[in-house]
C-alpha cells in the first residue's frame, strides 16, 4: 500500500485537472484490486434555447400554468416561422384547473388559432412530456380532458412534429401562460412589443 501512496504522489502533478486527477486515483487503486467508487459525478451541460424550424414550417410553442394543482390557472403560445418571426401569441385564463389540464386546454387554443387562420406544417413544443407522450400515441391521457382532447384531435393533421422542450427553451410560452393567470383575461397578440416581459426564447 506504501509503494501505491508514493506512485500516486508522483502523478498527481501531472494530471492536469481535478476531475482528471480523482479519475486517474480510481483507476490507479483499480490496477492493485482496491475498487473505489468516487462520490462525485461528472455531469455535462450544455445551453437549452429556442430553436426556428425549417423553412416552411411553423413552430407553436405552448405552456400552461397552474397555481396550487389544481389553482388558479392559464395557459399562453407563441407561433414563429423559421426566421422567429411572429404570426400571432395568446395569453388564456382558464379558471381554476390543474396543470395538466391547462397545458392541454393551451395546446388546443393554440391550435384551434392555428385552424382558424388555415395554418398547416406545424411543429408543436411542449414542456409536459406526459402530454407529448400521449399525442404522438393519439391516446387521451385522461377522461376529464376527453372534450379538450376532441378538439386537439381534430387538428392533429397540421401538426407534422411534436416534440418535448425543456422549461428553459419555452420561456416565452410559459411568460404568457403566467400572464394569462395573473390577466384573468384571454389575449391574442401580433407583435413584440405588445406581449409581456420577459421575452426569453
Amino acid at each position: 500500500m506504501r509503494h501505491v501512496t508514493q506512485w500516486l504522489r508522483s502523478t498527481h502533478s501531472l494530471v492536469p485537472n481535478k476531475t482528471k486527477r480523482s479519475r486517474s486515483v480510481c483507476e490507479a487503486f483499480g490496477l492493485w484490486g482496491l475498487h473505489i467508487i468516487p462520490t462525485q459525478t461528472w455531469t455535462t451541460v450544455r445551453s437549452i434555447r429556442w430553436t426556428p424550424p425549417r423553412a416552411g414550417q411553423w413552430k407553436l410553442n405552448v405552456d400552461g400554468a397552474s397555481q396550487g394543482n389544481p389553482g388558479s390557472s392559464g395557459g399562453g403560445g407563441i407561433l414563429r416561422d423559421s426566421t422567429g418571426c411572429i404570426l400571432f401569441a395568446f395569453s388564456n385564463f382558464y379558471n381554476i384547473q390543474t396543470n395538466t389540464v391547462a397545458e392541454a386546454m393551451a395546446i388546443r387554443d393554440g391550435l384551434l388559432l392555428c385552424e382558424k387562420q388555415n395554418i398547416t406544417n406545424i411543429v408543436l413544443e411542449s414542456d409536459s412530456k406526459v402530454l407529448v407522450d400521449m399525442l404522438r400515441a393519439d391516446s387521451c391521457p385522461h377522461w376529464r380532458l376527453k372534450n379538450i382532447w376532441a378538439d386537439i384531435m381534430r387538428c392533429r393533421g397540421r401538426i407534422t412534429t411534436i416534440t418535448h422542450q425543456f422549461r428553459e427553451g419555452n420561456q416565452t410560452a410559459d411568460t404568457l401562460a403566467t400572464h394569462g393567470v395573473r390577466s384573468c383575461r384571454r389575449t391574442v397578440f401580433s407583435f413584440w412589443q405588445d406581449m409581456p416581459s420577459p421575452r426569453c426564447s
